[in-house]
């Protein structure tokens, strides 16, 4: 994987979640999913709305700074599959825990990009709480944070957000198998060029083609 700074995947997703929640606000969209109540469309809608402007701008800071970072160390189409992935995977949630109360948030995505970072660049810095810290340090923050939050009553889905951290770090572990082949086969292909030089240097100066 090679270091791309050029591209805009973060800000491209961070309009499409503004633009849905300016629906919201100004059109009266609802995308918010409850399982065995709202229609199938709800359920991939719902990760593109939220629920208000801190939860919006709370998400817009987490894609904007581990997804621009994550993005910059892997492809477009493996940021976007990361973030929808681990975004349909939180949503999941609302099957098992949240079947009596709508979901809705970009969090579950947002995490997912967070944990697929860490995974894949654990001493990459990142943020923990507004203090910079290498990103398996972010991670376990974070976690901590989420498991703390299933003990207590809140309106947060912190079992959504562990999904999505769990989702992420798949694709983190995936990431770091796919280099390392990447780097072998390289490796492979420059003993290949060498032993073929080699070989061309013995026909060349050691074998007696009169013999």
């Amino acid at each position: 994987m090679t270091l791309d700074l050029n591209d805009t995947s973060a800000l491209e997703l961070s309009a499409v979640l503004l633009f849905v929640y300016s629906l919201q606000v100004f059109a009266g969209f609802e995308p918010a999913f409850q399982a065995g109540v709202s229609p199938w469309w709800n359920f991939f809608a719902s990760f593109l709305g939220h629920s208000g402007a801190e939860h919006l701008f709370n998400n817009l800071f987490f894609i904007a700074l581990f997804g621009t970072i994550y993005r910059s160390y892997t492809s477009e189409k493996i940021f976007w599959s990361t973030f929808l992935v681990s975004a349909i995977g939180a949503n999941l949630t609302a099957f098992i825990f949240y079947t009596g109360s709508p979901i809705i948030g970009a969090s579950g995505g947002a995490m997912g990009l967070l944990a697929a970072l860490a995974v894949y660049k654990p001493r990459k810095i990142g943020l923990a709480l507004g203090v910079p810290a290498p990103m398996y340090m972010v991670l376990a923050a974070y976690l901590v944070i989420n498991f703390a939050g299933i003990t207590g009553a809140s309106s947060v889905a912190y079992e959504a957000h562990l999904f999505g951290l769990f989702t992420g770090s798949v694709f983190g572990l995936w990431l770091r198998d796919y280099s390392k082949d990447s780097e072998t086969g390289e490796k492979d292909s420059k003993n290949s060029d060498w032993q073929e030089r080699i070989r061309k240097w013995e026909r060349k100066y050691m074998i007696d083609s009169g013999s």
